[in-house]
């Protein structure tokens, strides 16, 4: 399979009851195949697309991995092929605004194949999905995974039965990437569209009576006449905002609607919930067996739970926080220093006799030349401490324990005005912070969003910088390390405790957390993320790299660079107890922090920095330096004027609160 195409942002839709959302998607005839996947969150959607495309994004063991809907382009036996990933989804009756994106991209721009993920582990939630996706009239196909995790817990599925009630072939999945083959000779037939499922017949009359009698108010290009139906008689609050005009909405209420309703014992969702679950029921039991013996708990659910507890989950999380340590500052140290010893040292020494002293040996191999603060800087400083870190944090992301943290330190978090679903961002936030952002955009609290997406940026380390600052650590022992993140953690619940008595209050969300199950990595899954986040750096990155150490070399020789030190001088020697070389790595996190974080490494391998002084540096970066990238999640989230005060307000509170950190390490210079 060759990849031909790209990957495709599609637009996110705000939940504005007064915004008309028909005019988003228009289905457009085309000759490729457009084939959607979509599932219950942490489902394998991703994996499957990823086998199914030969594409690769970020699959993790925890949900809201993926926050938007990506569309890749690829030909399979000459056939071009469209393949839609999407978040994660339980109903067309939404309850997120990833799933309105989702549910509008069904209704009005529809795939002519729908593949749904069903989860062998929760099955029942899968079927109420499929229940919602059988009345689009869209040709489905069911791809049944963690079928061999599931078997281990006592529970088997008959794909057979399961396809001849549904209506929709099956594809067993055990283990991922398996059933691709299977998969794609179904999708280069061209498989019909199932039967909706039967509730009654009270209300499949009344369902398909309100089909007929909205048909005229439904916009251009909108299909799926039966599960709109569905969701209007079921009052679904945000449905009607994708209808054409309020007139219409109005006149769908009274003669339409009301109507059909009245046939209806009872209050019409009670009614439709309980007949969809009943279905749910009748299928699940027809195909769906389990042991009868007792299950004993598996020594994963008893480790999940360990982690939770408030007792028994921080020594847990203290381990894992001392093997993050160890790899960084054992292992990815000695590996840097190998390559800056063996690498570029000696190639810095012979550039060096190849050019005559001057202005183009200083802009090769200077202090901020291409070469050493540029290329190498981000190859033999940044990039072995970054493999290792993202290969121990790409471990605790597939065993599952990230979602297990979040609910270990909800109880901190609640003091913070952040009691719902808001915890779960501030932890995703130390894997990458710009994700973590788009994921506050689920909490319905503006209050909570604004907390969170503030603490996110403000002191929060994404893998690359906790990675790198535990390394500038690491040279000076792990007390330092305990100190400054110590610090970082003092910052960060006065930061809460602030924004939650000054920002005005408002309802709070609710706090429904899915927690994977506890599951042994594939070292090759491991090994391909790590691979994946590594080149995404190397394209990203060496390119920054080398354009900021062109601008430092510029600035230097134009004498900018001179009148900044002079001026920041008793700001950055006296305030921070910082070498004046640290204006320098100031600048620098204006474009990468990373590349800042690599210079201060070199300074602290150097003997340029104390152990004090290193703990300074290292809240500063973590602080200061405000992600490209985040910074612009921050004004699509929360709205230009905000983010502005965010910001600026985050650079304000950070020198600081830096300041005051050398001040007391200063006190206590003696006892440390």
């Amino acid at each position: 399979m060759e990849r031909i195409g790209h990957l495709e942002r599609v637009p996110r839709l705000r939940m504005n009851r007064n915004r008309n959302y028909s005019h988003r998607y228009r289905l457009q005839p085309s000759a490729v195949k457009r084939i959607c996947i979509v599932g219950l969150p942490n489902s394998g959607k991703t994996q499957l697309c990823n086998s199914l495309t030969g594409a690769y994004a970020l699959v993790s063991n925890y949900p809201q991995t993926t926050v938007e809907i990506t569309t890749y382009r690829c030909t399979v036996d000459g056939e071009d092929w469209e393949v839609t990933d999407t978040p994660g989804l339980h109903g067309l009756y939404i309850q997120s605004e990833e799933e309105m994106v989702v549910r509008a991209r069904l209704f009005t721009n529809a795939a002519d194949v729908l593949v749904q993920c069903v989860d062998a582990n929760r099955f029942r939630e899968s079927l109420l999905l499929s229940a919602d996706l059988l009345g689009l009239g869209l040709p489905l196909i069911l791809v049944l995974t963690a079928v061999g995790e599931s078997a281990r817990h006592g529970r088997t599925i008959e794909t057979r039965a399961l396809a001849r009630i549904v209506g929709a072939p099956v594809v067993s999945s055990p283990r991922p990437g398996a059933g691709i083959p299977e998969l794609r000779r179904l999708l280069r037939g061209a498989p019909s569209a199932p039967h909706p499922p039967v509730f009654g017949p009270d209300l499949d009359d009344a369902i398909e009576h309100a089909s007929t009698g909205i048909a005229p108010f439904l916009p251009a290009g909108f299909h799926a006449g039966r599960a709109a139906a569905l969701l209007l008689l079921e009052n679904d609050p945000s449905f009607g905002e994708m209808l054409s005009s309020d007139a219409d909405r109005d006149q769908l209420r009274a003669p339409v609607l009301d109507a059909m309703r009245r046939h209806l014992p009872g209050m019409t969702s009670l009614v439709v919930g309980e007949r969809r679950a009943r279905w749910v029921d009748d299928v699940s039991d027809q195909v769906a067996t389990r042991d009868a013996k007792p299950r004993r708990q598996r020594f994963s659910e008893t480790f999940a739970s360990m982690c939770r507890h408030p007792i028994y989950g921080l020594p847990i999380l203290a381990f894992f926080l001392a093997l993050i340590y160890v790899m960084v500052v054992q292992v990815a140290g000695a590996l840097s220093l190998f390559l800056t010893t063996s690498l570029t040292d000696p190639l810095v020494a012979y550039v060096g006799r190849l050019m005559p002293n001057g202005f183009w040996k200083d802009m090769i191999i200077g202090p901020h030349g291409l070469l050493t603060l540029g290329l190498f800087n981000s190859l033999t400083t940044v990039l072995p401490i970054l493999a290792v870190f993202f290969m121990v944090f790409g471990l605790l992301e597939d065993i599952g324990y990230l979602p297990n943290l979040a609910i270990l330190t909800r109880r901190i978090a609640g003091h913070l005005g952040i009691t719902g679903n808001a915890v779960i961002p501030l932890v995703l936030g130390f894997g990458c912070k710009t994700m973590a952002t788009m994921t506050a955009r689920n909490l319905s609290s503006r209050k909570e969003k604004l907390i969170v997406v503030s603490l996110i940026a403000f002191a929060i380390p994404c893998s690359a910088q906790m990675g790198l600052s535990i390394a500038i650590l690491g040279q000076h022992g792990v007390r330092y390390f305990l100190l400054a993140f110590g610090f970082l953690g003092i910052i960060e619940l006065a930061a809460g405790l602030i924004l939650n008595r000054v920002i005005p209050g408002d309802t709070k969300s609710d706090f429904i957390q899915e927690l994977p199950p506890i599951r042994l990595p594939h070292v090759g899954a491991v090994a391909r993320k790590t691979g994946y986040r590594l080149l995404w750096f190397l394209k990203e990155a060496i390119p920054i790299f080398l354009i900021a150490a062109l601008a430092m070399f510029a600035i230097e020789k134009l004498g900018i660079l001179a009148l900044l030190k002079k001026a920041l001088e008793p700001f950055m020697t006296q305030w921070l107890g910082l070498p004046l070389d640290m204006v320098d790595a100031l600048l620098l996190t204006l474009a990468r922090s990373e590349a800042a974080a690599g210079m201060i490494l070199r300074m602290a391998r150097a003997g340029e920095l104390s152990g004090l002084q290193s703990v300074v540096a290292v809240v500063l970066l973590t602080t200061f330096a405000q992600c490209f990238a985040n910074i612009a999640a921050m004004f699509k989230e929360v709205g230009a004027r905000a983010a502005i005060i965010m910001v600026v307000s985050i650079y304000c509170a950070s020198l600081v609160y830096t300041g005051a950190v050398h001040a007391v390490l200063t006190l206590a210079g003696g006892a440390l």
